[in-house]
């Protein structure tokens, strides 16, 4: 698996001498399960059932946890390149209103280790 090289913190493609920078192995799967996460459900124009449902059942008050549990794993082992999911953990900060989302994933080229805060609700 190969994908064009971002700069996490900026979300900025990365391009060195006027190219672009491609990536492959894990860390174009950690990239590529960045960008599911941080996708809102019907944001990408082309296809407007992709994407976490984050209006509708995550960025409200008191949401399920069960469900939580269900959307995040659904979008992890359903990114190309995962292959099994070996710890899994969501965190709700009510002081500063952050979910935070840990896990450890087995990928068609080892394992990652991954942690994402994904928003404020």
């Amino acid at each position: 698996m190969s994908d064009l090289s971002i700069v996490q913190s900026t979300r900025e493609l990365i391009l060195e001498d006027g190219d672009l920078i491609m990536t492959d192995g894990i860390e174009a799967i950690q990239q590529h399960l960045a960008q599911r996460l941080r996708t809102f459900l019907a944001e990408w124009f082309l296809d407007r059932r992709v994407g976490v449902p984050y209006y509708e059942q995550i960025l409200i008050k008191n949401p399920n946890p069960s469900a939580l549990d269900t959307i995040f794993k659904s979008v992890i082992l359903n990114t190309p390149g995962i292959q099994e999911l070996l710890e899994f953990d969501i965190q709700i900060d009510d002081q500063t209103r952050e979910l935070t989302l840990e896990f450890r994933a087995n990928t068609i080229d080892g394992e990652i280790d991954f942690t994402e805060v994904l928003g404020v609700f």
